[in-house]
């Protein structure tokens, strides 16, 4: 799907929302201030959302759909949570990459993640804090929170009945970062520090004097498969690419194991870590 039919999609949606909203409260014959007083919210907030001007919040969908008790609402699964999820997913699909929405696609089916973080924690590592504190500020509010949700929901893989084997190599500058602020680093790095109790999940940290000449390539992602082919995933500032070359993935592993070889082991990893969260305390 394209671009600019992804925003259609949003923006019809949010339409779609706004135009139930004021039906359902017509209907119940409530004037705005009614409606909003019984919601605990302002009148100019609900013409907001009537005219599609601001980001649907999720709490407002579950509080219109008890309000008018539309349609499975005991489930939250009511007609305006409904629409909100549909309004989510076309966000997400609006603020992702191509390359990036291929890859989300490939991360789900993996049964092994080996990844190289060189500038952020990783976003299947990423607690929700940070994960807001690594956003763009210049971008809308609704592209922030769409991208923030969609990190989360990644996350689901780590807690399937069948998790991949996940490895991640996080450089030290990583940690030395500090996004979101102190507060945030304390509970990123605590995160982390429980990723590793998972039969799963390596975390190795690369030390600043480990200088290799494949560190300096910067980061990347393997993805292998039960029967399909590995894949790589890269970015590079507003670039990113998925690549299945034969060639190129196969010396993407020989790197991977290199760096396995230059990082602290893990046990190492998790003494460095908790010496770092020192720091922001």
């Amino acid at each position: 799907m394209s671009s600019s039919q992804n925003e259609t999609d949003l923006d019809a949606l949010r339409d779609h929302f706004g135009r139930e909203m004021c039906r359902l409260r017509q209907r119940a014959a409530l004037s705005r201030n009614q409606l909003a007083a019984a919601l605990g919210c302002t009148p100019q907030w609900l013409y907001t959302l009537e005219k599609t001007d601001k980001t649907v919040p999720e709490q407002m969908a579950f509080d219109l759909d008890t309000y008018f008790k539309t349609e499975g609402w005991e489930n939250d699964d009511g007609l305006f949570h409904r629409i909100y999820g549909a309004i989510r997913r076309a966000g997400q699909h609006r603020v992702m990459r191509p390359s990036f929405e291929s890859y989300v696609q490939y991360e789900a089916k993996a049964i092994s993640v080996r990844c190289f973080a060189t500038q952020v924690v990783p976003g299947l590592l990423q607690t929700e804090g940070y994960a807001r504190g690594v956003m763009d500020p210049n971008e809308p509010l609704d592209i922030q929170e769409a991208r923030v949700v969609g990190r989360m929901e990644r996350q689901a893989i780590l807690t399937r009945e069948k998790p991949p084997m996940l490895m991640f190599i996080i450089d030290e500058s990583v940690l030395r970062r500090p996004i979101g602020g102190a507060k945030v680093m304390v509970d990123q790095i605590d995160h982390l520090i429980g990723m590793t109790e998972s039969p799963c999940v390596q975390v190795r940290i690369m030390l600043f004097e480990r200088i290799t000449s494949v560190a300096l390539g910067g980061g990347f992602i393997l993805l292998s498969f039960e029967k399909d082919a590995d894949l790589i995933y890269a970015e590079s500032g507003r670039l990113s690419q998925l690549l299945e070359d034969r060639d190129t993935v196969f010396k993407a592993g020989v790197d991977f194991d290199t760096l396995m070889g230059e990082a602290l082991s893990q046990a190492e990893s998790i003494e460095l870590l908790r010496r770092t969260r020192e720091v922001y305390l």
